[in-house]
């Protein structure tokens, strides 16, 4: 039976946005967005379990506006394939067989765990940068000459002091340095250790502070590289 035909308007379901998630809170499974077709709906599922199934009956659903399928839990006249949902902190993927549509009622045929996604390059640099890099070396070591005005301002790497978004310039002082340029990132983690470098020795190579700073310049370079 087509899920377009036979879906009651249970209640009216008020939503703030059409964000393509589900969420599982309280044995209630929530779908922004399912489609059928070109047709879309927010839906409202709630959970029972009979005889060792898993079932979902409609408890509240309405129409929305369709724009594709992206991310989307999608029926296909007989399976409700759910994409990913959270269930105690793990992602799941979720397929509702459809067994009764008067009540519409889905049970639980199939699942699996979803991996969760590997960060970007960036966002990697970012969080090493945050943890491990701003206040351990940029402003424990660099900032002492690499700012405008003092002994490095003509280095071509430039910081500001601690403050608010101080880590997001310095991170962008670094990525704007590097442009690229593999042998930029040589040139730092070779000059860190004392090499050509007025401010001498800021690090042992091989040390945690200097593995730290060589990993962040090596994923800002995969990010630019568009890896």
């Amino acid at each position: 039976m087509a899920l377009s035909l036979c879906l009651p308007l249970f209640s009216v379901f008020a939503y703030a946005s059409y964000a393509q998630e589900a969420t599982f809170i309280d044995n209630v499974l929530t779908l922004s967005k399912a489609t059928v077709g070109e047709t879309a709906y927010a839906l409202e599922l709630g959970l029972s379990v009979n005889q060792g199934n898993y079932d979902f009956g409609v408890l509240a659903a309405a129409e929305v506006p369709f724009t594709n399928t992206d991310g989307a839990s999608i029926f296909d006249g007989s399976v409700l394939r759910v994409p990913t949902v959270d269930v105690g902190g793990t992602n799941y993927s979720l397929d509702l067989t459809l067994i009764s549509g008067d009540p519409i009622t889905f049970r639980l045929s199939d699942y699996a765990e979803v991996a969760a996604p590997t960060p970007s390059a960036l966002a990697q640099a970012t969080t090493l940068f945050g943890d491990s890099i701003e206040t351990q070396i940029v402003q424990a070591k660099c900032t002492v000459c690499h700012q405008v005005g003092l002994i490095a301002s003509n280095s071509g790497l430039l910081f500001v002091s601690a403050g608010d978004g101080s880590a997001a310039t310095n991170l962008g002082a670094f990525a704007s340095y590097l442009n690229g340029s593999e042998a930029a990132r040589t040139r730092i983690l070779s000059m860190v250790t004392g090499v050509g470098h007025t401010g001498g020795k800021q690090m042992e190579v091989g040390s945690d502070l200097h593995q730290n700073l060589g990993e962040m310049l090596r994923l800002l370079l995969e990010h630019q590289a568009g890896i």
